[in-house]
């Protein structure tokens, strides 16, 4: 080696090719030469470690992306004009406490931004897997299901079933206590059940802590025996409406296939089907916050966040409520909404296929819907409301503009 690094500084092994690749590709000849001479010369091993600390740092920095492209570059710049200056011995001093100074806090970011990527998180929950254990009953003849975490399936009877759960333990079925104990290992942390609700049916679960939710036609809805310490957290497939106890210490979350909706206390609708691109989130009171796609949207009481997962877009808007919301009280309410809207809805709701021809499709409608009443019936109520008339045809119903 024809250099002479004895009298080297740190600001000069940093702009040394040599030292640079020694230190980011080094090899046993390499470790030698610097080991050979740190242990010569006592001085010229602290600007060698000087310059190791900042080098390792951004090279740590950058492994870690703490820094825009932007931030290195300008980064850089500062050490190269720093390193043209360093020649006169004051300026070295000031340059070695400045790229320690440096390297110091870089190295502290490194350490934030790796812990916040790396430290363990607490393991979600595979809420899709229990989902796709049972697949929902998709005949009006079938009963709302209960399965219990151990996979028992207990059948409730009535087309609003009720299901109460209560502090000390005890459960009620449509008004009926009956034994859920969970069967499974006592220490377990978490067991989960599932409400399945077919089509022509709706229910309801009362929670010990005061919230209640009501479960419209063909949804399901996982949830846990006990909620968790620090949160409380359910899975929806299909549409809910949900009055949610205050409890400031353990904030209410409700997951969906791709949105998360978080409340401290509201009432608020949900609308999430598996096979359907438009998602409805619609405030009655309260404050809800609906992460999606990375974004937060907060709502106000009478606003509604709707997004269309085909396109990827979203909006708020203001609505009245009770058109979404009705349903949980046994009827849908319409004002001024496109036919072929209602129809959409009637159609989920009694598992018959009903479609609008053109022009019927481009129609508006106001008025109320009793679910109560058999399908027949509904749309008997609908030919009132508009100028249309219904075709029965084989396991569907076909909406013609009435001539």
């Amino acid at each position: 080696m024809d250099k002479n690094y004895i009298t080297y500084t740190a600001d000069q092994l940093l702009n040394d090719d040599f030292f640079i690749q020694s230190e980011l590709h080094p090899t046993e000849e390499s470790r030698a030469f610097w080991s050979d001479l740190q242990t010569k010369n006592a001085a010229l091993s602290g600007e060698i470690e000087n310059a190791r600390l900042f080098l390792h740092t951004i090279k740590i920095d950058r492994d870690c992306s703490s820094l825009s492209d932007k931030d290195e570059h300008a980064l850089w710049q500062r050490i190269e004009l720093k390193n043209k200056e360093a020649e006169k011995r004051a300026k070295r001093k000031q340059f070695i406490r400045l790229a320690i100074s440096t390297a110091a806090s870089l190295l502290l970011l490194s350490a934030i931004g790796w812990y916040a990527t790396q430290r363990p998180e607490e393991a979600e929950t595979d809420y899709l897997a229990i989902i796709q254990a049972n697949p929902a009953p998709d005949s009006t003849n079938e009963k709302v299901q209960l399965v219990l975490s151990n996979n028992e399936k207990l059948n409730i009877d009535g087309k609003e079933t009720q299901l109460e759960y209560k502090k000390e333990g005890k459960v009620k079925v449509n008004s009926e206590q009956v034994d859920l104990s969970p069967k499974d290992d006592p220490d377990q942390e978490q067991v989960f059940n599932q409400l399945i609700v077919p089509v022509g049916r709706r229910s309801s679960i009362t929670f010990a802590d005061g919230t209640r939710i009501w479960v419209n036609s063909g949804s399901k809805i996982v949830y846990p025996v006990k909620f968790a310490k620090e949160k409380r957290e359910i899975f929806v497939e299909g549409e809910i409406y949900l009055h949610v106890s205050r409890d400031e210490q353990k904030p209410f979350i409700v997951k969906t296939h791709q949105m998360d909706i978080k409340v401290l206390g509201t009432q608020f609708n949900v609308t999430a089907y598996e096979n359907e691109a438009d998602m409805r989130v619609v405030l009655v009171s309260g404050k809800v916050e609906v992460n999606l796609d990375k974004c937060k949207n907060v709502l106000a009481p009478n606003q509604m966040f709707f997004y269309d997962s085909e396109i990827h877009k979203g909006k708020i808007t203001t609505v009245d409520t009770d058109d979404y919301v009705a349903w949980k009280d046994g009827y849908y309410q319409f004002h001024q909404q496109p036919l072929k809207d209602i129809v959409k809805k009637l159609s989920r709701y009694y598992g018959v296929r009903i479609y609008c021809e053109r022009p019927a499709d481009k129609l508006t409608c106001s008025g109320k819907l009793d679910l109560k009443e058999s399908l027949d019936e509904v749309m008997k109520a609908l030919m009132k409301a508009a100028p249309i008339q219904i075709e029965n045809k084989y396991e569907s119903v076909e909406i013609k503009v009435k001539h």
